[in-house]
């Protein structure tokens, strides 16, 4: 008796998390699907924006006047570079 209880408990559960998984998955693919359009459209306006910046830089914008401070704060390091060569350094 109790052996047939108990195979029965099993299959049971079996059967349960065969029907949960399904479920499951079934639910995940909606929600790959969703993510899939959300993705497409960032990747269309990824594009529009990339285009508007090419047309923004490709316009003339003529010759900047010399500042020596703008040469000098481009010369600076961001404190990311600071980071990196400081680790590079200690290797």
């Amino acid at each position: 008796m109790t052996r047939t209880v108990l195979s029965f408990a099993l299959a049971a559960g079996c059967l349960a998390l065969g029907l949960f998984t399904s479920l499951q998955q079934a639910e995940n693919r909606d929600r790959g699907t969703q993510l899939n359009e959300v993705m497409e459209r960032c990747r269309m306006l990824e594009g529009v924006t990339r285009e508007r910046e090419v047309r923004l830089l490709s316009a003339d914008w003529g010759v900047l006047p010399y500042d020596e401070q703008i040469l000098e704060r481009a010369k600076e390091k961001t404190p990311s570079q600071k980071d990196i060569d400081a680790r590079e350094a200690s290797l």
